[in-house]
């Protein structure tokens, strides 16, 4: 027995008049073909045809992500600072985790109105109620983190397990290491992406398996190479040069890697070495049939989705782990049946939210945790039958929300995600920017909030107050000249006008490996090792090979980078080594 007769009735006169065909983007004005595939998941979760194309629809759901950004917010209590992920000038304020758990926000809560438009009244609530500051799901232990999932000793890293590591994300197992964006078992590594199991290793890139490597791409099982594409079981390999071990050692020693103006043509050198003589294959898929997208590892049947382990029946995800299935445009750490949903973990039959926890049957909530049954709620723990945070009995919810449904379907409101001018980031270092390709010229076409970087007080400049700030020009080009003096002092990145100082567990990972101090902001420093990935975003490319098409995730860093099928990619390999 239906629960909403009324929606459910206009809903289905909607559906079953949507036919296949060209479509052109409400926001972006691009075109994209609605297939019948397209329209079978609108038909799956009771929901009108999307008004902006699947790569808009990825970009809102993006826009929710933490990704890799810390800025000083103040606390929604007391006005004290607090370092979050949530930008100060969006208007969101934070509480520290343990005092956003002690709360009970159901208390701060809108009176049901279906004449009201919605998402009027949605960021109404969103602005009264905090984020709880870094949503750490284990807390750290000496560590300043983001999404936490068990740190120690570590500072400034996001969604890891890393252990006396600074300025790293997603990435478990983390152990000594600076400046990595990777998957698993990274130990004395620097500036690392995608890559597994990776020792001693520096500017690495989709490798496994490598030891005391310098420069690598897509390398498997390499010990001592230093500039190496496509290589397998190799040693001694300079700039893809076979040399013996006398020869490799006197290459190597000849490359200060300690001056930072040696080290930064060296990784030129690299960057040109990988689009010219770097094949990639079409995706970084690994045991994942019928699917299509990039980063699948033991996925089926997913449609252009990227980054994901052990799932299936998905369609345009990003990120979908531990078994996930039947979700489309969502990002789920698992969760099932969920549409335009993410970040989520462990959530089920859920449509349009964001940061949700342990929830089932929810829409259009935001930052819920063991929920059911809500609609239009912010910051609820551990309730049911909720609408703007106010609970009802059963009955009277499923009455109001058939009533609140069918009005936002008239006003044309049900059916879009949550907007993006409601997310907590800083449009340039967010999601869609890092993640799918979005770039500055969509910042205002895509409503993404808009300020300068270190808008209300964002760079924290109390703690600069009375201290000379140094330009990142004046640092020492060569490691031997950094003193400790430099360890704590504000420096201004001039690039990209943001302040950041050494740490001292960095000063020392520098020295250990006579690596030149970089004179970027560490989040910055990660944005770029993101640009080396591929996107979410995909593009219609011919194998440079045997010329049939493919599916090939677009990269910001190496654009026109030469892609083979997978067929052609496996039989280079074999050529090759």
């Amino acid at each position: 027995m239906s629960r909403t007769p009324n929606f459910d009735t206009k809903i289905k006169t909607i559906l079953d008049t949507t036919k296949p065909g060209e479509r052109t983007c409400a926001m972006t004005g691009e075109k994209w073909f609605m297939d019948e595939e397209e329209i079978s998941w609108f038909k799956r979760f009771n929901v009108p045809s999307s008004p902006y194309s699947p790569k808009v629809r990825l970009w809102h759901l993006a826009a929710f992500f933490t990704v890799y950004q810390w800025w000083w917010n103040k606390n929604f209590d007391t006005g004290e600072p607090v370092l979050t992920y949530v930008h100060p000038a969006t208007g969101i304020r934070v509480l520290p985790d343990k005092d956003w758990f002690a709360r009970d926000f159901s208390e701060t809560n809108l009176s049901f109105s279906s004449n009201r438009p919605f998402f009027e009244m949605f960021r109404e609530l969103q602005l009264k109620v905090p984020l709880n500051a870094t949503r750490n799901a284990v807390e750290p232990e000496n560590s300043i983190t983001t999404v936490s999932r068990g740190d120690k000793n570590s500072y400034f890293v996001s969604a890891c397990t890393a252990k006396d590591s600074v300025y790293v994300l997603d990435t478990d197992n983390a152990d000594r290491c600076v400046d990595c964006k990777g998957i698993d078992n990274l130990t004395e590594c620097y500036r690392v992406a995608n890559s597994v199991r990776l020792f001693n290793c520096k500017f690495a890139l989709e490798s496994v398996d490598c030891s005391d490597c310098d420069f690598i791409f897509d390398c498997r099982n390499c010990e001592c190479c230093f500039g190496a594409t496509n290589q397998r079981n190799k040693k001694f390999v300079f700039f893809n040069q076979q040399l013996t071990e006398e020869e490799w050692n006197k290459k190597v020693t000849e490359v200060n890697l300690g001056n930072y103006f040696i080290l930064e043509e060296t990784f030129k050198k690299f960057v040109d070495l990988v689009n010219q003589q770097g094949v990639w294959p079409e995706n970084f898929n690994i045991q994942s049939e019928n699917s299509t997208g990039d980063y699948l590892i033991r996925c089926g049947n997913c449609v252009r989705s990227t980054y994901g382990l052990d799932s299936f029946d998905n369609y345009y995800c990003y990120g979908i782990f531990g078994g996930a299935r039947g979700n489309a445009f969502s990002c789920v750490f698992p969760a099932e049946n969920c549409y335009q949903t993410g970040p989520a973990s462990q959530t089920a039959n859920s449509k349009f939210c964001g940061s949700m926890v342990r929830s089932d049957d929810c829409e259009y909530c935001f930052n819920c945790y063991d929920c059911t049954h809500c609609f239009g709620c912010v910051g609820l723990r551990n309730k049911k039958y909720s609408i703007f945070n106010q609970e009802y009995s059963e009955d009277e919810y499923w009455k109001k929300i058939d009533e609140l449904k069918c009005s936002m379907l008239e006003r044309g409101e049900y059916g879009r995600p949550l907007p993006m001018a409601f997310t907590f980031s800083y449009f340039p270092e967010s999601g869609p920017v890092v993640y799918l390709g979005a770039d500055l010229n969509d910042w205002d076409i895509i409503g993404a909030p808009r300020f300068e970087v270190g808008a209300d007080g964002a760079f924290g400049e109390i703690r600069m107050t009375g201290k000379t700030i140094k330009k990142s020009d004046e640092v020492p080009a060569d490691i031997e000249n950094l003193t400790d003096d430099w360890i704590g002092q504000p420096i201004e990145d001039s690039e990209a006008g943001r302040p950041f100082a050494f740490l001292k567990a960095e000063v020392e990972f520098y020295r250990k490996h006579h690596i030149a101090p970089p004179r970027k902001h560490f989040s910055v420093r990660i944005r770029d090792l993101l640009f080396m990935s591929n996107f979410g975003t995909f593009e219609k490319k011919n194998c440079e090979k045997c010329g049939v098409g493919m599916l090939v995730g677009i990269n910001r860093t190496f654009r026109e980078k030469h892609a083979y099928c997978y067929d052609c990619y496996l039989k280079y390999l074999e050529e090759r080594n």
